[in-house]
């Protein structure tokens, strides 16, 4: 709807965009926009609908048959505001832009918006890798653009620089933020200036030169002895469902997601938990090849039996392709605060797979043999390379129980 040049109301304009893709009509709404809004006489334009403009308003000029002045004022939609006593032009910032894109003949310069910049990462990622990055990662790169206009609210693609990142990167650090978050942080925003760069949006990508590496080590840490003493002293604090999938953690090392993604059909009565590819009712698929396996559960350790399509720890709300995120938050915040553990951000529900495999460790578990229970593929792939199917479910029984009795002990 744009408004009608009488005073009685409003008429609708149609304009169609030329496809039936809504990605790409998406591409082509902004600037199809911007036009209605010229015919309509509302003056803010979009920064595609500028770019666009540019070309033929340098070609104007060189003809002679205008002036920057008046393509700036055309092209903004504003008209510039002059001093009369001194002559002096006053520009906004957007007229400001436009004129330095024409003096310098280059539509580049026309600042571009974030969601630009992300349509052009998501393009790229498809031609890339054949598919377009999932809502997870897109909401990441959200966070990260919220996160650094944050530090400077007036900050846009074109005045990124390495100084504002190095800040926003500190100020991360300054948060407890993990050293692997903050650099996969950095990594999703590297490619979407790169792709920005690519498609042209801007004049060079300012973050190519930035290196952050998270040393060896600093992903997360194995509770302390104490640390699991408190837990298991506490554990009461959380609910029943949220006690047995925190137990489940901690006495056998799995992922969250692993054991939060299973339903009734994969515990069989045997209470051996198979941890493979769900596709109904909601698609989730493990980490590699070596996290599909079959984890015999500690004695003691007995989970809900439900139906065959039931979720087993129903608590857990599938989102973006994953399972445990929420479970994760709010158990993390419960037990810790109860537990009193300390804020430290190597200390995660993560931390709680390295105290298991610790655990292992200190019983002599045979390396491969650890592998296979914990799903880690390279070593996975050895172990079915060279023993065949892998390790009996028995000789697995064996040590996850080692090792259970072993984080139990910590409680007692």
């Amino acid at each position: 709807m744009v408004p009608k040049p009488d005073e009685k109301g409003y008429r609708a304009v149609v304009r169609s965009l030329g496809t039936s893709d809504l990605r790409e009509a998406r591409k082509r709404f902004p600037a199809a926009y911007a036009r209605l809004q010229e015919e309509a006489g509302v003056t803010e334009q979009s920064p595609s609908y500028i770019r666009e403009r540019i070309p033929e308003a340098l070609q104007a000029i060189a003809a002679g048959v205008t002036d920057i002045e008046d393509e700036v004022g055309r092209i903004s939609g504003q008209e510039i505001v002059r001093d009369e006593d001194s002559g002096e032009f006053f520009l906004t910032p957007k007229q400001e832009a436009i004129s330095n894109a024409l003096i310098r003949k280059n539509a580049r310069l026309i600042p571009p918006t974030w969601e630009e910049l992300i349509e052009a990462w998501e393009r790229r990622r498809q031609r890339k890798k054949g598919s377009r990055p999932g809502l997870s990662a897109i909401n990441t790169i959200k966070l990260v653009i919220r996160e650094i206009t944050q530090i400077k609210k007036s900050i846009n693609p074109l005045t990124l620089d390495e100084q504002l990142t190095w800040e926003w990167i500190r100020w991360q650090e300054g948060k407890g933020i993990r050293p692997t978050t903050i650099q996969s942080k950095v990594a999703m925003l590297q490619a979407l200036t790169k792709a920005a760069f690519v498609v042209k949006l801007i004049t060079e990508d300012p973050l190519a030169r930035i290196e952050y590496q998270s040393a060896p080590g600093q992903s997360y840490r194995s509770p302390t002895a104490e640390e699991y003493r408190s837990i298991w002293e506490n554990i009461n604090c959380l609910n029943e469902l949220d006690n047995l999938l925190l137990q489940t953690l901690m006495l056998t090392g799995m992922r969250l997601d692993e054991p939060a993604s299973r339903f009734g059909r994969h515990l069989d009565r045997e209470n051996v938990l198979s941890i493979e590819m769900v596709e109904e009712p909601t698609p989730w698929k493990p980490k590699n090849s070596g996290s599909t396996r079959k984890i015999p559960l500690p004695e003691g350790l007995l989970l809900p039996r439900t139906g065959n399509d039931e979720q087993i720890f129903s608590q857990c709300v599938y989102r973006s392709g994953k399972f445990g995120k929420t479970a994760s938050q709010r158990i993390k915040t419960k037990i810790w605060s109860a537990a009193e553990l300390p804020k430290d951000p190597l200390l995660v529900i993560h931390s709680l797979r390295a105290g298991f495999i610790d655990a292992l460790r200190s019983v002599q578990c045979p390396l491969e043999i650890e592998e296979a229970i914990v799903g880690h593929a390279k070593a996975q792939s050895k172990v079915h390379r060279e023993y065949g199917s892998g390790y009996p479910l028995e000789v697995k029984r064996e040590w996850i129980n080692k090792g259970a009795n072993v984080i139990r002990g910590f409680g007692t």
